[in-house]
């Protein structure tokens, strides 16, 4: 299984979604979601602007594998 560490990294930073929807300008919703991991798909764009407002170059840093 695909997880996304949105959720971590943002602790990691004492940041919250509110924090990561004012410097992406993605909508609340986009960013619970994938927090929340309650996604099925992603949108790469969106992982793209997250990713670039929070000074993420590599994808490892965001995605990792999980054994289920």
């Amino acid at each position: 299984m695909i997880q996304l560490r949105i959720d971590e990294i943002l602790r990691d930073r004492g940041m919250n979604q509110k924090d990561l929807c004012e410097l992406s300008g993605l909508r609340p919703t986009t960013v619970s979601e994938m927090v929340r991991g309650v996604r099925t798909s992603v949108n790469l764009k969106h992982l793209e602007t997250i990713m670039n407002s929070l000074d993420i170059e590599d994808f490892n840093q965001i995605i990792k594998k999980v054994k289920v």
